[in-house]
């Protein structure tokens, strides 16, 4: 009998697995020019209207682990890339890259804070009842995964970015809106310890750059097209990690309990879709 149970038991096990695997691999979806977080209550980043989506794509990488015997440890993320082209009179040339990185198990995001850059103007913003927060940073070849040197004018001069960034999902999920222009200042790439003089017309537009929509019964949000493609490897997946922070390990019994019960909710999503 023991043995019986068994051998039914390893196909469900197997077949439990890979479900979850796939819905893992649609966590994110995109449509309508838009990244959404699939699983109930679903969450979407809307860029502003003169926003093109130029690529859509997701990636594992291993951001750094506050434990004693791991050091990192994978999380997932989905990214899109956004630009205007060459701007109106309104706003100048702009781009933008929208970051959704889940963990899961018992671990979650350490903060909602700028890591591996030296950042200015760093205020807690409010978006949709969700709260952020969004500091102004230099990208370099040190530190931003899409860094180009061979860039065309105006973005031969470098640039700035206004980076703004909320957890949520008990904080499983961190989003990361990273709003860039051409680098207008008098002395462009000078670090901005030494030159701080960023317009403040810029911290404006960045902050009213996108959206984030909560879906609804009444207003569901697009279910999107299916698995986004894997990042290219010229994607630097260690600067990637660096940019989204790090991770906590949670350790109560009941906090397991509950990171249970949201994977199992993940999976009853899934089937809903």
């Amino acid at each position: 009998m023991a043995r019986l149970v068994l051998i039914l038991l390893i196909p469900l096990v197997c077949l439990a697995a890979i479900i979850y695997k796939l819905a893992k691999a649609r966590r994110v979806v995109s449509a309508d020019d838009m990244l959404i977080s699939a699983y109930a209550p679903s969450l979407a980043v809307r860029c502003r209207e003169d926003f093109d989506l130029l690529d859509a794509r997701r990636t594992r990488i291993f951001p750094r682990l506050s434990a004693r015997i791991m050091r990192t440890y994978p999380a997932n993320v989905w990214y899109g890339l956004y630009a205007n082209g060459a701007g109106n009179e309104a706003c100048p040339p702009a781009r933008m890259i929208v970051i959704l990185a889940f963990t899961s198990g018992t671990l979650s995001w350490a903060s909602d804070a700028v890591t591996g850059v030296v950042g200015l103007h760093h205020v807690n913003l409010r978006y949709d009842e969700l709260e952020g927060t969004g500091t102004t940073v230099l990208p370099t070849a040190e530190n931003d995964p899409w860094f180009n040197a061979h860039e065309s004018e105006p973005w031969s001069r470098g640039s700035l970015a206004y980076r703004m960034i909320f957890l949520t999902k008990k904080n499983k999920l961190k989003i990361i809106v990273d709003y860039r222009e051409p680098d207008m200042r008098a002395r462009p790439g000078v670090p901005l310890a030494e030159d701080d003089s960023v317009p403040q017309d810029f911290v404006e537009r960045a902050q009213a750059s996108f959206r984030l929509i909560r879906g609804s019964g009444e207003a569901p949000l697009p279910g999107g097209s299916g698995t986004l493609p894997f990042s290219p490897p010229e994607v630097d997946a260690k600067l990637l990690a660096d940019m989204t922070g790090m991770l906590l390990r949670k350790q109560s019994f009941f906090e397991y309990l509950s990171l249970f019960a949201d994977d199992v909710r993940e999976i009853i999503s899934y089937f809903r879709r």
